[in-house]
């Protein structure tokens, strides 16, 4: 049952295509498969995602032919469960999967070697070519025949619009239809290039695709030489690239490539200067005044990274090339210690640098990383020894806000979390551990919990209040506010959201690293998705939650297309109707902040069905105000006061020793957050009056009854929502009740293996 598709990403890695991640989307088609193929393209495309996606392509031009051949039985070999390339199964993951528009539906990660045709499938499927990171291929084939109305040729490239009409006539389109905005939708493909014959037919050698390849303009790279650092790269890094109009015609290569006479003598200087001659110093000096100088002393460095030996001339090099660039590749530079690659991060703080990576360096342990993000203070004993330095990264975060550790494997989780909750972290593990295939599922299915940095927000609680909850005035205060106790304890809590009983909330351990800069961008998003006229099913969000935290970037605020790790806890909650029992939440220790969402009758379409529900409730028990009002039954009394469809947040923190407060927890609103966190600390001024002041912008865009909680009750709520650490900790030492149900599955469960 369901309109099944399977999307699946391929590159051309050393001169052969192979294909990469594959994924499973149990309802798409139509023009609904046209839309997550265009966010894909834009999440593929986008320049935050570049680097890392360009690690995984060099990781993948360093397997080995085994790697790439398929396990004898597909589906009983564990060589087919792993992930090899997490990040661009996650960046597929979320342009499939989600939309901060209101739109989400699950995936299922395929095995590894699944061949094309080998999905369950009756709507076709999407693949991707990423071999070109500045132009991102797409194509839809049908392999077999779809559940369309009209059909389409077989096993061959299909654009967007021939899809698409499979399933609609464009050119007679009626009102409804044209709403849908589906010409628009396909216009938006047409500055878009297809995948080719050539690559589908070397990619899946078995399949038998139609089509002449020596008819398609073969422009899609023929190596992987990754990261390509080209002049283009510079550009968008601030720098600039100039040349002249003079050339001349150049036969070296037989192809006819021309080459301005600039570009021949900026050549020959570089090679006077890389080669330490002399009058390289001078010539230094006087080649600083071309503008186009460091944008190919840039270009020659990468060129020649694997072979640059590093002296100080190099290095000093290095570092003028670099101090423009806002992200930083240092990993081509094999022959450097890690005490050249800490004096240069050292260096390159001071100037522009963002991002800073340092993936595919297999020998790369945690001594190591600690003593390049240090201050460059660390003795050359401690160097010597690989004694991490006492100056921890936490210590100087500066303007670096984000780390690519992609294919490191010395570099363990339980190091990120303890010294690097303050960056964005890019790790091949953080990646790999949310996602999982149908195989892994029973084996991953209890992971250990993961908390970063106590200046992070390290949970994420949703308070769930159903309309007809709202509705109900024996829940209310004479002052308006909602009694939280009689909620609370009203009953046991309902198993549907639509239930009157009892107050629902979930909390969860957010897992993922969450500078200031990247919890404010979050909660916006996960606020604008939960308020959307368009939201489906509700009981999902907390999934859509877990892309709405891992959409944002502190390098990409707001837009949306920039992929980082998904919350594990987030991301593989299936327990929809499992919610929090006063007193059983997670404890929120000293320091620890968490963001608390007020959601008041989240289960109405709108206000104005909210309205209805209330109306349809004075129309059985007379209207407020008036003699029939008291005679309503004491067990739904009318409401005194507006039931209100809104969803309210607050940041909150269980102050430290240091920290005077009157009340148990410190409540306060996005400026009072970001004040706390980043106002005390020095050069952070900057970004903290960047991200109120977008703050204050962004506020307004959110819909009506979406903002702060500023009543005085949030007090009795953080209260109720987290346990008492003490009281915790005494509730984990008494033995747990014996469940009656579980019991008796227990005993059956073991019955059947006895029986086997």
């Amino acid at each position: 049952m369901g309109q099944r598709h399977q999307l699946f990403v391929i590159a051309r890695i050393n001169g052969r295509y192979r294909q990469l991640a594959a994924i499973h989307h149990q309802w798409l088609y139509g023009h609904t498969a046209l839309r997550r193929c265009l966010d894909s393209l834009k999440i593929f495309g986008h320049p935050s995602n570049r680097l890392p996606i360009q690690q995984e392509l060099i990781a993948a031009s360093k397997k080995d032919d085994d790697f790439w051949v398929a396990p004898a039985h597909k589906y009983r070999d564990d060589k087919n469960s792993h992930i090899p390339f997490p990040f661009i199964m996650t960046c597929l993951i979320m342009g499939a999967s989600f939309n901060v528009d209101g739109y989400y539906h699950g995936v299922i990660v395929e095995p590894f070697y699944m061949a094309f045709d080998e999905g369950d499938n009756n709507n076709g499927i999407t693949i991707f070519d990423i071999t070109d990171l500045d132009n991102v291929r797409y194509c839809f084939v049908d392999f077999y025949g779809m559940e369309s109305d009209r059909e389409v040729e077989l096993m061959t490239p299909l654009s967007a619009r021939t899809y698409l009409e499979a399933y609609y006539l464009l050119d007679e389109l009626d009102e409804k239809t044209k709403e849908i905005g589906l010409i628009p939708l396909v216009e938006k493909f047409e500055v878009r290039d297809l995948v080719t014959v050539a690559a589908l037919r070397e990619t899946w050698p078995d399949g038998e695709w139609q089509g002449d390849d020596s008819s398609e303009e073969d422009d899609v790279d023929s190596s992987t030489e990754f990261p390509k650092h080209t002049e283009s790269d510079t550009a968008a890094a601030g720098g600039t690239t100039v040349g002249t109009k003079m050339t001349e015609q150049s036969g070296d290569n037989g192809q006819g490539v021309t080459k301005s006479l600039r570009d021949h003598s900026m050549d020959g200087l570089l090679d006077m200067i890389l080669d330490q001659s002399p009058s390289s110093s001078d010539l230094i000096a006087e080649a600083e005044i071309l503008t186009d100088f460091v944008p190919k002393l840039r270009r020659r460095l990468y060129d020649q990274a694997s072979t640059l030996q590093p002296t100080t001339s190099v290095l000093s090099l290095l570092r003028k090339a670099l101090e423009q660039d806002i992200e930083v590749d240092l990993s081509p530079f094999t022959n450097f210690s890690v005490e050249d690659l800490s004096m240069l991060v050292a260096k390159l703080r001071g100037g522009k640098m963002r991002v800073l990576n340092l993936s595919n360096m297999p020998d790369l342990d945690e001594s190591d990383l600690q003593l390049v993000l240090g201050n460059n203070q660390a003795s050359s004993k401690q160097a010597e020894t690989k004694t991490p330095s006492s100056v921890t990264a936490a210590d100087t975060v500066g303007d670096l806000t984000a780390i690519i550790l992609l294919e490191t494997p010395k570099i363990s989780i339980d190091f990120l979390t303890e010294n690097l909750g303050h960056y964005d972290v890019y790790h091949s593990a953080l990646f790999r551990r949310p996602v999982y295939t149908e195989r892994q599922d029973a084996y991953e299915s209890s992971l250990p919990a993961l908390r970063f940095a106590t200046s992070n927000v390290s949970q994420l609680v949703w308070i769930g209040i159903s309309s007809m909850q709202s509705c109900d005035g024996k829940l209310r205060q004479e002052n308006g506010h909602f009694d939280w106790s009689n909620l609370k304890y009203s009953g046991e809590a309902s198993s549907r959201f639509s239930g009157d009983r009892g107050l629902k909330f979930k909390n969860y351990l957010l897992d993922v690293p969450l500078p200031a800069s990247k919890a404010v961008h979050s909660l916006r998003r996960l606020m604008q998705y939960l308020t959307s006229p368009n939201l489906g099913w509700f009981e999902d969000w907390p999934k859509a939650a877990a892309r709405c935290f891992a959409t944002t970037s502190t390098l990409e605020p707001g837009i949306g297309y920039s992929v980082g790790p998904l919350s594990t806890t987030l991301y593989r909650d299936d327990d929809r109707h499992d919610y929090v029992e006063s007193g059983k939440g997670q404890s929120l220790k000293p320091g620890q902040w968490a963001i608390i969402l007020v959601h008041e009758a989240f289960d109405a379409r709108d206000q104005e069905s909210l309205d209805k529900r209330e109306l349809d409730a004075v129309n059985m028990f007379g209207p407020r105000g008036t003699d029939e009002f008291k005679e309503w039954p004491a067990e739904q009394q009318a409401p005194k006061f507006k039931p209100l469809k809104r969803l309210r947040y607050a940041f909150a923190k269980a102050p430290g020793e240091s920290e005077a407060s009157d009340k148990h927890f410190l409540t306060t609103d996005v400026q009072g957050y970001v004040e706390n966190i980043l106002g005390g600390e020095e050069g952070n001024a900057t970004e903290a009056s960047r991200l109120k002041t977008w703050w204050t912008k962004e506020k307004t865009a959110l819909n009506d009854g979406t903002g702060y909680y500023e009543d005085d009750d949030i007090q009795e709520i953080v209260h109720k929502v987290f346990s008492d650490e003490s009281s915790s900790e005494a509730e984990e030492s008494k033995p747990r009740p014996i469940d009656p149900f579980e019991q008796i599955m227990k005993m059956m469960t073991l019955a059947q293996r006895q029986d086997g």
